[in-house]
C-alpha cells in the first residue's frame, strides 16, 4: 500500500506542477478560453464541441479547470449536447491516461522499485478499491488523471476501467453541464450551486472510500 501511495503522490506532484506553471504564467486565462469557445460556436457548433473535447483532454497534460470547461459547455451547447460532449472528452482523457499508464508505467516503475514483487503489490493494492476509486475520482482535482494512469499501471482490465471511469464521469458531465445551461452571465447561481453540490457529494463519497 505504501508503494501505491508513493506512486500516486509522484503522479499528483507532476500534474500539480503543470497547474502551477499555467497559473504563474497565465497561459489559459478563463476569459480567453470563453472567448475562444464562443468564437468556435459562431463558426459551427461542431467546432465548439471539438474545442470542448480538446480542452478536457488537455487537462491530462496541462492542468485545466475541467469543471469550468464543462459549465461553459453546458452554457453554450445546452445540457444534453454539452453533457455529451464533456462526457466524451472525459472518457477520452481517462482512456488516454490509462493507455499511457499501461504502456509506460511498468518500465518507469522498475526504475523506482527493482523488485517485481513490489510492482505486483501495487497492482493488488489498487485492485482492492479500483472501481470505487474511479467512480468518485472527480471529487478532488488531479485525482481523475492520477486514477486513470494508476489503473493502467496496475493493468486493470480495459472493460472494467471503462465501466468504473464511465460510472464516475458521465453523470458528472451531464449534471455540471446542466448547471452551466441554467446559468447566464447575469445569474451564475445555478452554476455555483452545481459546483458546491457536486463537490460536496463527491467529497463525502471519497471520505467514505478512504475509510474502507
Amino acid at each position: 500500500m505504501k508503494d501505491l501511495i508513493r506512486v500516486a503522490l509522484i503522479l499528483a506532484a507532476g500534474f500539480a506542477s503543470t497547474f502551477l506553471i499555467v497559473q504563474w504564467f497565465g497561459l489559459l486565462p478563463e476569459e480567453g478560453v470563453v472567448r475562444w469557445l464562443e468564437g468556435l460556436r459562431d463558426v459551427h457548433p461542431g467546432w465548439l464541441m471539438a474545442g470542448v473535447v480538446a480542452l478536457v483532454l488537455l487537462d491530462l497534460f496541462v492542468a485545466v479547470p475541467t469543471m469550468t470547461t464543462i459549465l461553459i459547455a453546458g452554457w453554450l451547447l445546452g445540457p444534453g449536447l454539452g453533457g455529451l460532449t464533456a462526457g466524451v472528452g472525459l472518457m477520452l482523457l481517462g482512456s488516454t491516461g490509462y493507455v499511457i499508464g499501461r504502456m509506460a508505467g511498468r518500465p518507469v516503475l522498475r526504475r523506482l522499485f527493482k523488485d517485481d514483487a513490489r510492482l505486483d503489490g501495487i497492482e493488488q493494492a489498487f485492485a482492492r478499491n479500483d472501481l470505487l476509486t474511479l467512480a468518485v475520482c472527480q471529487a478532488v482535482p488531479i485525482l481523475p488523471e492520477v486514477s486513470a494512469v494508476m489503473a493502467g499501471v496496475a493493468r486493470m482490465h480495459p472493460l472494467r476501467f471503462a465501466l468504473g471511469y464511465g460510472i464516475g464521469v458521465i453523470p458528472f458531465a451531464f449534471v455540471v453541464a446542466s448547471g452551466g445551461a441554467a446559468s447566464s452571465p447575469d445569474d451564475l447561481r445555478p452554476a455555483i450551486l452545481t459546483v458546491i453540490g457536486v463537490s460536496a457529494v463527491l467529497l463525502i463519497l471519497w471520505r467514505l472510500l478512504l475509510r474502507r
